[in-house]
């Protein structure tokens, strides 16, 4: 089957593009399908057991222009609008969320916002996320996803993230090492296009979104994974690239778009030719493998790497890119060991600008896993104020909005960008996921100390239990020692696909707000 595969992708001389559903959340992070979503939501705004159903029934007779599902969400939000607003049990969400309450941001994508940020991968599908984890540097061009949540973003760090339709048609995509969530995002509830007035607005624009999308489907191959071969979004978007091309030109499509299908049933995986027929006598030509275990994918695209980093040429690309649109005077192109095999493991920089600029451009260039470890270490030596302007801004909108910045803010001088102030959380409380908070007082270690903890339990329950403990509980001096201790230990951890990663950066937060908060006046215990 690997063979097979290989042979697909090596047909062409670039990189393959994911483009990525629903299915892949629903694997790796237990998360439903749109139709599950809209059931869990239709309970919570009209609370009986045939609440999702009575909806659907609703859509069919009032009609809909969109498809059904889009009308049945616009339903939902409407009832829930209403349940939100008056009902006790949302006082912490409205809390939370003003800022978004003051911008008309609907209750109903505010929650499905707020849950998709609660949710954990499963620990299960190891060797497949291993290899997922592996893919990005050398092995794929970028992804293009209609997901809301953030799995994404977190296996693939270094990965610019682009929330939207508008977000991608008018910036300067460098078309590698990008992830294009064309449906929204759950770090930012307004985003989401889940109503039927949502998708009047994106069909609308999707003329536009198709001729952004068309260059990277005749440049790159294009592997469909986590949807239905019928899936409308995909159906929708393949027609907008369709009506674009003459028959002829179609044909340069052929075989360059492979859909991965989960093989659930007892048959072999196999792979075969599909064919999509659309108006005026068009059609598209696809290749569908059906897969029982993903790692067989990732594994074959790791054999298909290119020969640098996806990454760093991203940054180059956009550097020379800026370089030529503003045609600013003489400065010297410089690149430092491009070529490099180890180039991973040292300290380099590459860039393109005046040799002046390169010390502050190089802040850009630094990752989350780097300053998490800085925060428990302290030995970046970071300018606090190069990170707030240069690094937080391009860090803050790929890592969920969620970093720890209270180091950097509480040495900083000038007034703090927007992008990095919308991040600051104002109280202990709002690091905290729903999950812990709504746990935590039944937990039977929540009147305990921090030593009492760490004497009692391993080091990964201590990770996942330290949210629970009362904050005048935890010594910072031993926390502090015991992150200290564990990273050293495990120093990939910050960067594998470790499954209590997300554990591990959720404690360096809280220690850094615990230990800096008090040094920033916009924040209180």
């Amino acid at each position: 089957m690997k063979t097979q595969i290989l042979k697909c992708l090596k047909r062409f001389g670039t990189l393959p593009f994911l483009f990525i559903g629903s299915g892949f959340s629903i694997r790796y992070l237990g998360l439903e399908n749109w139709e599950g979503l809209l059931r869990k939501f239709a309970k919570m705004a009209n609370n009986n057991q045939y609440a999702y159903e009575q909806y659907l029934q609703k859509a069919k007779v009032n009609g809909y222009k969109e498809g059904l599902l889009p009308k049945v969400a616009e339903l939902i939000e409407q009832d829930f609008f209403q349940v939100w607003f008056n009902s006790d049990d949302y006082n912490i969400s409205r809390e939370l969320y003003q800022e978004e309450i003051k911008k008309h941001t609907s209750p109903l994508k505010i929650e499905i916002a707020k849950y998709m940020k609660d949710v954990n991968p499963l620990q299960e599908h190891e060797e497949e996320l291993a290899a997922l984890s592996k893919i990005g540097k050398r092995s794929i061009g970028g992804i293009i996803t209609t997901n809301y949540d953030c799995f994404l973003e977190s296996i693939f760090t270094d990965y610019t993230c682009f929330i939207g339709q508008e977000e991608l048609i008018f910036s300067p995509i460098q078309g590698i090492a990008e992830i294009y969530k064309i449906h929204g995002c759950c770090s930012k509830p307004e985003s989401i296009v889940i109503n039927e007035t949502d998708y009047i607005n994106f069909s609308e624009k999707n003329a536009y979104l198709a001729a952004k999308i068309l260059t990277l489907f005749l440049e790159h191959p294009v592997i469909f994974i986590g949807y239905s071969i019928s899936d409308k979004n995909i159906e929708n978007i393949l027609k907008s690239i369709v009506r674009c091309l003459s028959i002829d030109n179609l044909e340069k499509l052929r075989e360059r778009l492979i859909f991965i299908e989960w093989n659930n049933s007892d048959q072999p995986d196999d792979i075969s030719m599909y064919s999509k027929s659309f108006e005026g006598g068009k059609s598209v030509e696809m290749t569908r493998i059906r897969l029982r275990d993903y790692s067989i994918l990732y594994h074959t695209l790791l054999e298909n790497n290119a020969k640098y980093n996806a990454p760093m040429l991203r940054r180059l690309k956009e550097d020379i890119y800026e370089l030529v649109l503003t045609n600013k005077p003489t400065g010297k192109i410089r690149t430092v060991g491009l070529e490099d095999e180890k180039l991973e493991d040292v300290e380099v920089v590459i860039g393109v600008g005046v040799l002046a600029d390169f010390g502050q451009k190089g802040y850009a260039s630094i990752t989350a896993a780097e300053l998490y470890s800085d925060v428990v270490f302290d030995n970046g030596n970071y300018d606090p104020d190069h990170v707030v302007n240069l690094t937080l801004p391009t860090l803050l909108p790929r890592n969920s909005n969620s970093l720890p910045i209270y180091k950097y803010i509480a040495h900083y001088c000038g007034d703090i960008p927007e992008k990095v102030k919308d991040a600051i959380k104002p109280t202990y409380n709002s690091l905290l996921s729903n999950t812990i908070k709504k746990n935590r007082d039944r937990n039977p270690y929540r009147e305990s100390t921090f030593s009492q903890l760490k004497a009692q339990c391993a080091a990964e329950k201590v990770f996942q239990l330290t949210p629970c403990l009362k904050p005048e509980n935890i010594d910072l001096e031993e926390l502090n020692g015991f992150l200290k201790e564990y990273l050293t230990k495990n120093p990939t951890v910050l960067s594998s696909s470790s499954p209590i990663r997300s554990d591990v950066k959720r404690l360096i937060k809280l220690y850094d707000w615990l230990k800096y908060s008090r040094e920033t006046k916009e924040l209180q215990i």
